[in-house]
């Protein structure tokens, strides 16, 4: 069952909006999931819920939001601090409600920034997809010690040159799978639903 949900950001000076599903049981695995550029995106769009569908259908708790400044979400795009804050608040919340199942973060874009980040200084979070991550994000977020990651990648990203990632992903450590995604565009339009059955298929093999 899907309920909408308030919660505040890490800090305590944002109320968040966001929508939590979970089987009739508590569920064992949970995703949370953050969303591409605050300004162009939010926790409905197409491959945000692409995603929830096949997580929803395979028994996983989902946790998605929208970051402050979107829909009801209160507060002011911040470029990147803020956002962290309401990350880390949704995946407290996801926690609380969930507190043993594992969770794995996906992050779309500017979201996968986030969840990099995330999986660089929580060493619980159990899985994490970056999916079209800046390079900069692996980078800064990849090279130190962390647990499966699977970074998914557009062969025509107009945003972030694919040879950039390549070698920032190259670098990157151990666990990590690259998925190129042949003849895709940044937001893999028309591809979100190949996409979403990539990410969950790759998360279950990971979670075992």
């Amino acid at each position: 069952m899907q309920t909408s949900i308030h919660f505040l950001s890490a800090d305590g000076s944002t109320l968040l909006e966001g929508k939590w599903l979970a089987p009739a049981q508590l569920p064992e695995r949970v995703a949370v999931l953050a969303h591409h550029f605050p300004p162009m995106s939010n926790m409905d769009q197409r491959a945000i819920f692409a995603t929830f569908k096949v997580l929803r259908d395979r028994g996983w708790g989902v946790l998605r939001y929208n970051s402050r400044g979107v829909g009801k979400s209160q507060g002011e795009f911040s470029g990147g601090p803020g956002e962290d804050l309401d990350l880390q608040a949704a995946l407290a919340e996801a926690r609380q409600r969930a507190p043993q199942a594992q969770i794995c973060l996906i992050g779309w874009s500017f979201g996968a920034q986030l969840v990099l980040r995330v999986m660089a200084s929580d060493p619980a979070i159990r899985a994490t997809v970056a999916v079209t991550p800046n390079p900069v994000g692996l980078q800064e977020s990849a090279q130190g010690q962390h647990r499966p990651l699977l970074a998914i990648v557009a062969e025509r990203d107009q945003f972030f040159d694919l040879i950039e990632t390549r070698t920032a992903f190259e670098e990157a450590t151990e666990p990590k799978t690259w998925h190129l995604l042949k003849w895709a565009d940044h937001y893999y339009l028309t591809r979100e639903d190949e996409v979403a059955q990539l990410t969950v298929d790759w998360l279950e093999q990971a979670v075992k």
